[in-house]
């Protein structure tokens, strides 16, 4: 990584702990490291980068449909697994997020 990138703390806001700032900033990370598609690297890099904030990026219009069709096939792979399967991922967030 040539770049600098924000830290967790950029992501903090209202009604959001470190927790999930921390979560966000682990998952543009994943994004930018071309996790999901190439928009989507571009997007998570330009939001790391400072280059643009996370509410401005989500309101672009290439971002926005790239992140709908990863939400959907993501909602996808959630209703095909099994409910101890779907119970084990939740205890996992619960986990990773201080809340279980």
């Amino acid at each position: 990584m040539g770049e600098r990138w924000v830290g967790p703390e950029e992501f903090l806001a209202p009604g959001r702990d470190a927790a999930q700032a921390r979560i966000v900033h682990e998952a543009l990370r994943h994004l930018a490291a071309g996790g999901a598609g190439e928009v989507l690297q571009e997007m998570a890099r330009e939001v790391l980068s400072g280059r643009v904030g996370l509410r401005e990026a989500v309101r672009v219009g290439a971002y926005a449909e790239a992140l709908g069709e990863r939400a959907r096939a993501v909602g996808e792979v959630w209703r095909a697994m099994t409910p101890e399967e779907r119970e084990r991922r939740a205890e996992e967030a619960r986990r990773d997020l201080g809340t279980g």
